[in-house]
Protein backbone atom coordinates (compact mmCIF):
# COMPACT_ATOMS: atom_id res chain seq x y z
CA UNK A 1 0.00 0.00 0.00
CA UNK A 2 1.32 3.42 -0.98
CA UNK A 3 0.08 6.81 0.76
CA UNK A 4 1.26 10.20 -0.06
CA UNK A 5 -0.01 13.40 1.14
CA UNK A 6 -0.14 15.95 -1.77
CA UNK A 7 -1.50 19.32 -2.98
CA UNK A 8 -4.34 18.83 -5.66
CA UNK A 9 -3.77 21.65 -8.85
CA UNK A 10 -4.51 24.92 -7.67
CA UNK A 11 -7.99 26.70 -8.61
CA UNK A 12 -7.88 30.81 -8.59
CA UNK A 13 -11.27 32.37 -8.34
CA UNK A 14 -11.08 36.03 -8.39
CA UNK A 15 -8.02 37.26 -6.06
CA UNK A 16 -7.90 34.25 -4.36
CA UNK A 17 -6.00 31.14 -4.96
CA UNK A 18 -6.99 27.41 -3.67
CA UNK A 19 -4.97 24.57 -2.99
CA UNK A 20 -6.85 20.75 -1.80
CA UNK A 21 -4.40 19.06 0.05
CA UNK A 22 -5.10 15.49 0.03
CA UNK A 23 -3.85 12.27 1.40
CA UNK A 24 -3.50 10.04 -1.60
CA UNK A 25 -3.87 5.72 -1.06
CA UNK A 26 -3.55 3.30 -3.80
CA UNK A 27 -2.77 -0.95 -3.26
CA UNK A 28 -2.86 -3.58 -5.74
CA UNK A 29 -3.77 -7.10 -5.26
CA UNK A 30 -4.26 -10.01 -7.04
CA UNK A 31 -7.69 -9.05 -9.22
CA UNK A 32 -6.57 -5.34 -9.62
CA UNK A 33 -6.11 -2.26 -7.50
CA UNK A 34 -7.99 0.33 -5.77
CA UNK A 35 -7.01 4.06 -4.29
CA UNK A 36 -8.82 6.50 -2.04
CA UNK A 37 -8.43 10.43 -1.37
CA UNK A 38 -9.08 12.44 1.41
CA UNK A 39 -9.19 15.41 2.03
CA UNK A 40 -6.59 16.41 4.44
CA UNK A 41 -6.96 20.94 4.38
CA UNK A 42 -7.03 23.69 2.08
CA UNK A 43 -4.67 26.48 1.33
CA UNK A 44 -6.02 29.74 0.68
CA UNK A 45 -3.62 32.50 -0.80
CA UNK A 46 -4.94 36.08 -1.03
CA UNK A 47 -2.85 39.55 -1.71
CA UNK A 48 0.70 37.52 -1.03
CA UNK A 49 -0.86 35.84 2.24
CA UNK A 50 -1.58 32.32 2.90
CA UNK A 51 -3.82 30.37 5.25
CA UNK A 52 -4.92 27.11 5.72
CA UNK A 53 -8.08 25.70 7.09
CA UNK A 54 -6.95 21.99 8.33
CA UNK A 55 -10.09 18.81 7.98
CA UNK A 56 -8.10 16.42 9.38
CA UNK A 57 -4.65 15.90 11.73
CA UNK A 58 -2.99 17.05 14.63
CA UNK A 59 -1.17 20.34 13.18
CA UNK A 60 -1.05 22.44 10.08
CA UNK A 61 2.84 22.31 10.18
CA UNK A 62 2.68 18.40 11.00
CA UNK A 63 0.42 18.15 7.82
CA UNK A 64 2.79 20.68 5.82
CA UNK A 65 5.38 18.38 6.52
CA UNK A 66 4.85 15.68 4.93
CA UNK A 67 3.60 16.62 1.47
CA UNK A 68 5.26 15.33 -1.44
CA UNK A 69 6.06 18.39 -3.90
CA UNK A 70 5.53 17.92 -7.67
CA UNK A 71 8.40 17.24 -9.51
Amino acid sequence: MTAEIRMQEQRVIGERTFIPVVSDISFCHEHGMAGYVQPLALLIGEDGKWGIVLLEGDSAVALLEKIVLPV
